[in-house]
């Protein structure tokens, strides 16, 4: 009978290490960025923060539409 508690107190034991590295492993993997991640940008007229995908870049300057490109363009202009 002492065999039996013995054994399963030694499976119950190898569970609990399992278990706990496995969250160490799920948890560092998280922590990392995923492919599907993509730099924001600021607007230069508004300043609201988009995907760099989804930004018009003049002149090395990011807008959120075309309608902040021309007003910071032409504001730029008359300076």
């Amino acid at each position: 009978m002492a065999k039996i508690i013995l054994l399963v107190l030694g499976l119950l034991l190898v569970y609990w290490i399992l278990k706990g590295y496995r969250r160490r492993v799920d948890g560092a993997g998280s922590a990392t960025p995923s492919a599907g991640t993509e730099d924001m940008v600021q607007c230069a007229q508004c300043g609201v923060h988009l995907p760099r995908s989804e930004s018009i870049t003049t002149q090395g300057r990011f807008y959120c539409s075309a309608e902040h490109q021309r007003a910071h363009q032409s504001g730029r202009a008359a300076s």
